[in-house]
């Protein structure tokens, strides 16, 4: 069975390896490209914000948003908030990790520990939803949330969908499925990362097959699994 990762260029290897050594045959092609873009004024306040402890938490909605951050955040991994795959990505082994980071499951988790008046960091992608930033601000939080990066379509997995031969699409953002939607035929099967992944997938009328208990690479592949026990 070939699978499609389409995670960034730089992101790859880790899901490819673990693929592979479950028997697939992986093909690598990205649907989107990450671009930091962060304001230096934003990130040098960030710094000093994180230096001084003036955050009671820093939500991290993936690993691109910690990762100009992480030298800054491993001296206090307790408090950051964050999916067990980007926890191991970014090195945070005291993290507070989430099987399947979400808006709603982010929120769950503070609704009880957030008071008026704390401050959090929630560095987010210029393209990410409110639902996190604004649930966090009705319980009262001071929020910041600068924007840490962008992502940008990417033409590879297209062009490797067309092309055919492929028999499962294993997508890893909102932003990898909306870049290859229009390129999923109805018969590909389609794993997600996430329940958020999941939800823009099917809002782009993409079937979603399976989507991965956990926010990380091994539960990714266990979700991928669960479609068959057919391998090459």
């Amino acid at each position: 069975m070939r699978v499609l990762n389409t995670r960034p260029r730089d992101q790859a290897a880790e899901l490819s390896r673990l693929l592979r050594a479950a028997g697939f045959d992986v093909v690598e092609a990205p649907a989107i490209a990450i671009e930091p873009a962060w304001r230096p004024a934003e990130l040098a306040a960030a710094r000093r914000d994180l230096a001084s402890e003036a955050f009671t938490w820093i939500v991290l909605p993936s690993h691109n948003s910690g990762h100009a951050l992480v030298s800054d955040l491993r001296g206090m991994s307790e408090r950051v908030l964050c999916g067990s795959a980007t926890a191991e990505a970014l090195g945070l082994s005291r993290a507070t990790t989430l099987d399947r980071f979400s808006a709603a499951a982010a929120l769950e988790f503070l609704a009880s520990r957030v008071h008026s008046g704390m401050r959090l960091l929630v560095p987010r992608a210029a393209e990410g939803r409110d639902e996190l930033v604004e649930g966090l601000r009705s319980l009262g939080a001071d929020v910041s949330a600068p924007v840490a990066y962008r992502t940008v379509p990417d033409s590879p997995a297209s062009e490797k969908l067309h092309a055919g031969g492929i028999d499962v699409v294993a997508l890893c953002s909102p932003s990898a499925a909306a870049s290859v939607a229009p390129a999923i035929a109805p018969h590909l099967r389609v794993v997600c990362l996430g329940g958020t992944t999941a939800e823009a997938a099917r809002a782009l009328h993409v079937r979603v097959d399976a989507v991965a208990r956990q926010t990380s690479m091994p539960s990714l592949v266990q979700a991928v699994e669960s479609l068959t026990d057919v391998r090459v």
